[in-house]
């Protein structure tokens, strides 16, 4: 398999974590990560690099997401989220398409957004939740956050699904509780649909079913790639196999970091690459990353300001010689 990117359509249940040790048992890699966790709650595209892309994580252009949220109104969670406890209820008004329409106009454009308290943000080394399960309040700093669009899907008597597009680092849970409160209301989180990651969509993911048919056979993915501890796993098809079948699912250096200014290497420089590490000196010093190729193929980038290269994949440097 070449080092490359994979959409997984992540199922509700299993946290990212998760999905990243299926990944890795199936391909056999030992080198799987993911671009960006989702809730265990959330549904949808979570991408993961493979082998040597792992490196290239840095450079992709995630900066902006797309959301299919609903809001639930009437109760707000400690959570902000369906996994929490009820703290607080409250009557929800009669709504008019067009009066919530006007009110999710109001969140389109630049905002201060408080990170919620059940997060992974870190305050002096410790991810915010920590302190919520102990009961600590600790002072969290607001963060300039886009919401480039606000787009009504649904409109029921006590929820509102919303398709928002937004900036990395925006909590849709936050979200949601000011759209409620905005609507005369108290609300929370209960559904999260993932559709887009920066390049990555829902178009090229591969579903958990999709995925244990190619590894096993049967589209049942917990007996085939979760089975419990008491039973025993579905038999898997030879890892040749399961690489071929993820082929179409496969997304090359190139197309995920096509966004990068590209410089293509002559046969000499790709090699004096590969050895040594160093990149060409019209690569380098610049404000911005350049990717490095050898016709289609990405060898590795340069980070901006004249950084040390990432090479993509040194190991080829003996087929090179």
């Amino acid at each position: 398999m070449t080092d490359a990117f994979i959409v997984v359509d992540k199922p509700p249940g299993l946290t990212s974590h998760d999905i990243v040790a299926v990944v890795r048992a199936v391909t056999g890699l030992k080198k799987v990560g993911h671009t960006g966790t989702l809730d265990p709650f959330a549904t949808g595209v979570l991408p993961l690099a493979l082998g040597g892309a792992t490196r290239l994580i840095p450079f992709l252009d995630e900066a902006e997401k797309v959301y299919d949220a609903t809001i639930r109104l009437g109760t707000q969670t400690d959570t902000g989220d369906p996994t929490g406890q009820v703290v607080r209820e409250a009557g929800v008004p009669t709504l008019k398409a067009a009066a919530v329409e006007a009110v999710l106009a109001t969140f389109v454009g630049a905002r201060e957004q408080v990170p919620p308290k059940f997060s992974a943000v870190k305050v002096q080394g410790r991810p915010l939740y920590s302190y919520a399960r102990a009961g600590v309040e600790v002072e969290v700093r607001a963060r300039t956050i886009q919401v480039f669009a606000m787009e009504l899907l649904e409109l029921g008597p006590d929820s509102v699904r919303v398709r928002i597009r937004c900036s990395r680092g925006t909590y849709a849970r936050v979200i949601a509780e000011e759209v409620a409160e905005a609507l005369g209301t108290v609300g929370h989180l209960d559904q999260l649909r993932r559709e887009a990651s920066g390049r990555f969509v829902l178009d090229q993911a591969v579903s958990m079913s999709r995925l244990s048919t190619i590894v096993g056979g049967s589209a049942d993915w917990v007996t085939v790639l979760r089975p419990t501890r008491r039973e025993d796993r579905s038999p898997w098809r030879e890892r040749s196999a399961i690489l071929g079948g993820l082929g179409p699912f496969l997304i090359t250096p190139l197309q995920a970091l096509g966004q990068l200014p590209k410089l293509t290497l002559s046969a000499l420089e790709a090699r004096r690459f590969m050895q040594t590490g160093t990149a060409p000196g019209t690569a380098r010093g610049g404000d911005r990353a350049v990717l490095l190729l050898e016709g289609h193929e990405v060898l590795g980038v340069v980070p901006p300001g004249g950084q040390k290269a990432v090479v993509l994949a040194r190991e080829s440097q003996a087929a090179r010689a």
